[in-house]
């Protein structure tokens, strides 16, 4: 037979009302009390009645996060920093992976309405607005606070990577080390801001943008880049460098080049983005954008924790632009160095 908290309250000699603040972790109980509470909790097996609790108190306790893909491992280490920083703050969390799906993001966030979440951090893909829309306001409208990665949506606080910046580093990178024809891989599922700073750069230091050489992939998989390497191969188009939207899309391409007897970085420098611990890994080490994962994951539960304590009329709106940097390794080569 189930334990109720009024039998821990009479085998502990304390109130109901003691044994349920010493639960909630919320009002000044003596150490010693809540050491016998918890010893009595244990010793009777006693489990709380999640439903009651979240009925009683109006919390969960529970933080939603949605992510495009754990299998690609910027999302799998950016999920984890954010577990332990929200773990570490009495908080659990329901990690949701949409697979880069628009019906999946879209029911994970009606989800996360209808359980009635403490909070959702929105990690979507950078084409937000498809499905996700109408369950963003239905958030809103909720009281739900929700914060997010990247997507800029109205009235909603959110951590944005200066993507133009760091893309405009690397591929200015490239042309310093003086190659001339440099082809990009990328597309809607990473940032467009990526594809503007790769175009940016060629444009400001006199370059014209060669369409031909850009490859617009649906996903950010190892797949995709190895697809998209393959396409320009079989354009016959020449490029002595590539940047890639992502690292994962970097180590497709390399594959690919590595299959067809393409030397990286002899005959082809490539840099990437995101700098996973993979990148320092792979061979050729790769050349590629950090983005501080650390730090993104800790301002986007800052953000969040800020609207929690805050009524919902009175919460502002913030944006962080978190900077990156070019972390150079072997895959760009030395090239020929220019003034």
């Amino acid at each position: 037979m189930k334990t109720t908290i009024k039998e821990v309250a009479k085998e502990a000699g304390v109130s109901i009302s003691t044994v349920s603040r010493v639960l909630n972790g919320r009002d000044r109980v003596s150490r010693h009390t809540i050491n016998r509470v918890r010893e009595v909790i244990e010793k009777l097996q006693f489990q709380p009645d999640f439903v009651a609790r979240t009925m009683i108190m109006k919390r969960t306790s529970t933080i939603g996060l949605i992510v495009p893909q754990l299998s690609n491992e910027y999302w799998a280490l950016m999920s984890e920093v954010i577990q332990d920083e929200l773990w570490a703050r009495g908080y659990t969390t329901l990690i949701c992976s949409t697979d880069n799906e628009p019906d999946k993001e879209n029911a994970y966030l009606r989800m996360c309405s209808e359980r009635r979440m403490d909070g959702v951090i929105y990690c979507s893909s950078p084409h937000y607005g498809l499905a996700a829309g109408e369950q963003i306001e239905a958030l809103k409208t909720a009281g739900i606070p929700l914060v997010s990665l990247d997507p800029n949506i109205a009235g909603v606080s959110c951590v944005i990577g200066d993507h133009l910046q760091g893309t405009y580093i690397a591929v200015e990178h490239l042309i310093r080390l003086g190659y001339g024809r440099i082809a990009y891989i990328g597309g809607p599922a990473v940032s467009i801001e990526r594809e503007f700073g790769y175009r940016k750069a060629l444009m400001m230091h006199g370059y014209t943008v060669d369409e031909s050489l850009i490859r617009v992939v649906q996903g950010q998989s190892f797949a995709d880049g190895y697809e998209g390497l393959q396409s320009l191969r079989a354009s016959g188009i020449a490029f002595d460098a590539l940047f890639c939207g992502n690292d994962l899309l970097a180590f497709g391409a390399i594959k690919a080049m590595e299959e067809a007897g393409i030397r990286v970085p002899e005959d082809v420098a490539v840099v990437g983005y995101d700098d996973i611990f993979s990148a320092r890994l792979f061979k050729p080490s790769l050349t590629t954008v950090r983005q501080p994962i650390q730090d993104i994951g800790q301002e986007l539960v800052q953000l969040l924790l800020a609207s929690l304590e805050t009524e919902p009329e009175r919460r502002t709106v913030r944006k962080i632009v978190i900077p990156t940097e070019l972390i150079v390794r072997e895959s760009s080569g030395s090239g020929q160095m220019k003034a």
